[in-house]
């Protein structure tokens, strides 16, 4: 029994159970193997198996179709001649230098037909149970049409970055308002480089006047609300302003809205589109100055209104026009905007040759400071009072003679280009033109309307005044007054020292009437021996402080003719708008009952008219007892 028992202990243990583990685990194994021929026949991608010497053993479906090749062409077919040589070098080549198990490549492969293919591989080594490697198993997949796809992508791209660098606009692309792109031309636009752009704000750019609205129009861009394109201006990187314009357009970038535009540098017609404007203003500017020329002979009247057109056309705060008194040798402010009333008592009147105007004046060559606080000509004192940096003074010509100096002041740096010096002389020489004829006129009328025995107005041009001045005064409601004086015995002189001592004694008269008169006042012989005066803006009392004053002159006048000694005396008649009548014709029959008055009541006096009833009319102040009212 024992060594029965050692008998069984020596055979070998076997079971129902132990053969039902077997079988099941060949089954298993079958249906492993089953299912792996399955996967390898049915696969859609070529699969070759090779043997230790690399020559093909086994291969699927798919790789006879693939490769073009039937079973008798790919048996025992070296791997190597699936290859262009060049591409089975590399293969082996990284094969060896990886000394790896599985490889993966894109590579090339040809086919049956002898067409060669892109191909994705994958390539394992085959192992037994020794590590012995007998072979390799190759995975192949048609990437041709990929390749194709890549290729024609690669070209697109090329292609559209050529015409993007090409382009004859700056291209750019934004995104959360940054640079992401910028083309060649867009770099040359800005001076900045796509190095200095990409991944900048873009409105750091763009002239702080137009920020806003550039803003704006990105947003409406991004809504799509607009595309249309707009002008707005940049600052470029040396600092010079460009004109640019811009249109642009949504799009999604890298899956987020972003904003592609192009960009054209318009500077060079908005330039000519300025100067076009600038040049139809000076034109119309020019039209209107010789309008105003060819309508007025008013010298003021007509200096004034192209003073204010010159100012208005060059938008520049201040100017003036002098004149030259010939007779003085002065210079002289004739209409002046934008200056201080200081200023304007400095510069009313100056020599030819002193300050800026009269240097001007004398040399007949123009005067064109952009910086006048660095010109040493400048006191730095007035500058600094007035506020002036620049200065452009023209002479006015007319044949070749300086009649004055147009003067325009900035309180700005300004160069004054040569087209706006050459506008300014083309205006100047107008202003000789109508300078020289308004003198001319007033010469003319002068003569025409000049006693030429007193150098008086004479009683045309007394006649045309009453009524303007009368008007003025009915407008305004001012008080106008008339005075008439009358030479007192003038027939006496006359047949004493005949007519020659009766003309001194009219030419003495005129001179002491025109120099007891003001500015405003209007002084003329009406006759023989009797002279009117006009006194606008002046009463009653007024009239009368000016008729004494003349009266006393006269009365202390006295010459010698022929050895006898010649005296005078004046008889004078006042009367006032409103206080003594209500048109022109009472107010001159008014005044000349009064002068007849005055010398009924023993002459060398005056008189004033009676006021109307209900008028408020007071004698003169302090008057004296040569002063009476009519009765």
């Amino acid at each position: 029994m024992g060594a029965g028992s050692k008998d069984m202990r020596n055979r070998p243990r076997s079971s129902a159970g132990d053969s039902s583990a077997r079988s099941k685990a060949r089954e298993q194994l079958q249906l492993t193997e089953e299912n792996y021929r399955t996967i390898f026949e049915n696969s859609a991608v070529a699969i070759t198996v090779s043997d230790a010497g690399e020559n093909i053993i086994t291969w699927n479906k798919f790789a006879e179709v693939l490769l073009r090749m039937g079973r008798d062409e790919l048996y025992m077919k070296p791997v190597s001649s699936l290859y262009p040589e060049a591409e089975w070098k590399r293969i082996r080549a990284q094969n060896v230098r990886q000394k790896g198990i599985q490889h993966h490549f894109e590579t090339k492969i040809i086919t049956g037909d002898q067409k060669i293919i892109d191909v994705d591989l994958s390539l394992s080594v085959l192992k037994g149970p020794e590590g012995k490697v007998n072979g390799s198993i190759g995975i192949i997949a048609d990437i041709t049409e990929r390749k194709k796809a890549e290729e024609a992508l690669r070209q697109s791209e090329e292609l559209s970055r050529g015409m993007i660098e090409t382009a004859e606009t700056g291209i750019y692309l934004l995104q959360d308002g940054r640079f992401q792109y910028v083309n060649r031309l867009l770099e040359e636009i800005c001076g900045y480089s796509s190095d200095e752009l990409i991944g900048t704000y873009s409105l750091g750019y763009v002239h702080p006047e137009d920020r806003e609205m550039v803003r704006a129009k990105a947003i409406e861009v991004l809504k799509g609300q607009s595309n249309l394109p707009y002008e707005f201006r940049s600052i470029r990187k040396d600092w010079e302003t460009v004109w640019l314009l811009d249109k642009a357009t949504s799009i999604k970038y890298q899956g987020r809205r972003a904003v592609l535009g192009t960009l054209m540098d318009i500077t060079e017609r908005k330039m000519a589109e300025a100067e076009l404007i600038d040049s139809a203003r000076q034109m119309e500017t020019l039209y209107n100055i010789g309008v105003t020329v060819s309508r007025t002979l008013n010298l003021t009247e007509m200096l004034e209104s192209v003073l204010e057109r010159v100012l208005a056309l060059m938008e520049i705060e201040a100017g003036g026009i002098f004149l030259v008194n010939a007779q003085t040798d002065e210079l002289v402010l004739n209409t002046h905007q934008g200056f201080s009333e200081r200023f304007i008592r400095d510069v009313k009147r100056m020599k030819v040759g002193k300050g800026f105007a009269g240097r001007v004046a004398l040399t007949g060559k123009p005067l064109i400071v952009g910086n006048m606080t660095a010109d040493a000509r400048f006191d730095p004192i007035v500058l600094k009072r007035e506020g002036f940096q620049s200065l452009s003074a023209i002479p006015i010509m007319s044949r070749e003679k300086v009649l004055g100096v147009l003067c325009v002041c900035s309180y700005g740096p300004r160069n004054f280009p040569d087209r706006e010096v050459q506008l300014l002389g083309t205006i100047a020489n107008q202003i000789g033109v109508a300078v020289e004829n308004a003198q001319l006129y007033e010469r003319t009328v002068e003569i025409a309307f000049t006693d030429s025995l007193t150098s008086l107005y004479n009683r045309l041009y007394l006649m045309e005044q009453i009524e303007r001045e009368f008007a003025r005064a009915s407008r305004s409601e001012s008080a106008f007054s008339v005075i008439m004086i009358d030479l007192d015995g003038l027939k006496t002189v006359n047949d004493r020292f005949g007519h020659y001592g009766g003309d001194a004694i009219l030419k003495e008269l005129g001179r002491i009437i025109k120099a007891g008169t003001r500015i405003s006042d209007v002084a003329g012989r009406l006759g023989g021996d009797e002279f009117m005066l006009l006194a606008p803006e002046t009463d009653s009392s007024e009239a009368c402080d000016i008729g004494e004053r003349i009266r006393s002159q006269v009365e202390q006048y006295h010459t010698e003719l022929d050895g006898e000694e010649l005296r005078a005396s004046i008889s004078v008649g006042v009367a006032s708008y409103p206080s003594h009548a209500s048109d022109v014709k009472e107010l001159l029959q008014r005044a000349d009952e009064a002068m007849y008055n005055a010398k009924r009541s023993g002459k060398n006096r005056i008189c004033l008219a009676t006021p109307l009833p209900g008028s408020e009319c007071s004698n003169a102040k302090n008057q004296s007892p040569n002063i009476a009212a009519t009765a």
